[in-house]
């Protein structure tokens, strides 16, 4: 049992590696946002707009009114940078709260993963199977891990909505880059869903960007469904950003709540693609 990961409650000492992971995990979709924005319509129409005054207005060649494409480009980058730069701060300022948010209510929970491994390993954590336990677990298995390095490798927290009859929000959710694809975030989604349950809310919702579908298609194939999808805008109504917001609605008494395989936190290794 040299590799495994233990989903367990925030602790303040917590703090700053879940800046670090939330931060990185923020910035892990900034290459898709650019790439997707250059393709957007409104890229387009800024290039054709700028080459069109270069060309009519200030009489250049037709070849250097070309030279717009890289500027806009280069536009495009800037703006995207700018607006995952505000995004991090704003998120900043949340997780250094995340003890008077999160866990200074019985309604609000923040849970992190935790990843034990061997101090002297050279590979990849993509390289190994990781078994996968809550903190209960974890306890009664009286592993030894005090030679092994600790590491958070994943968050998740969910919040009571003001806004919503009986309903929680569900934020944060991220898992490091290098311990994707092993079922950490279905066992983060999981243990948010059980929170929910406990505590009496009739529903869980998620918001998602348009840059991070494979976020999205998880909580899909765990029975999310989409509620409504909107455009929020990053610089004005210009340039907007579309946004799911998925619901898990939660129906009393019924145990099969969520979609996913029983004893998932076993003492086991995973072997699958979530």
């Amino acid at each position: 049992m040299s590799h495994i990961i233990v989903v367990r409650p925030y602790k303040p000492e917590d703090e700053y590696d879940c800046h670090d992971l939330i931060k990185s995990g923020i910035l892990s979709s900034k290459n898709c946002a650019f790439v997707r924005n250059i393709f957007k319509e409104i890229t387009f129409q800024i290039t054709i707009l700028l080459a069109a005054i270069t060309f009519i207005f200030f009489g250049m060649p037709f070849t250097i009114c070309l030279l717009v494409i890289p500027v806009v480009i280069i536009m495009t980058y800037i703006v995207t940078y700018l607006s995952f730069t505000a995004k991090v701060i704003e998120v900043d300022q949340e997780v250094t709260n995340i003890s008077k948010i999160y866990m200074s209510n019985a309604f609000s929970c923040f849970w992190v993963a935790e990843a034990f491994e061997p101090s002297m390993s050279s590979s990849s954590p993509a390289d190994f199977h990781y078994q996968v336990m809550n903190e209960k677990e974890f306890k009664e298995s009286n592993i030894d891990v005090s030679l092994q390095n600790k590491k958070i490798v994943g968050a998740v927290g969910l919040l009571k909505s003001h806004n919503l009859d009986k309903g929680a929000w569900i934020k944060r959710l991220c898992v490091h880059q290098s311990y994707r694809r092993k079922g950490i975030a279905s066992c983060l989604l999981k243990v948010a869903i059980d929170f929910a349950v406990k505590q009496g809310y009739s529903c869980a919702n998620i918001v998602a960007s348009e840059y991070t579908e494979a976020g999205r298609e998880l909580c899909l194939k765990k029975g999310f469904e989409l509620k409504q999808m909107y455009h929020k805008p990053i610089l004005g109504s210009i340039i907007t950003v579309l946004m799911y917001e998925l619901t898990y609605q939660i129906k009393p008494g019924n145990d099969n709540y969520f979609s996913l395989p029983k004893n998932l936190f076993s003492i086991r290794q995973l072997s699958g693609n979530i």
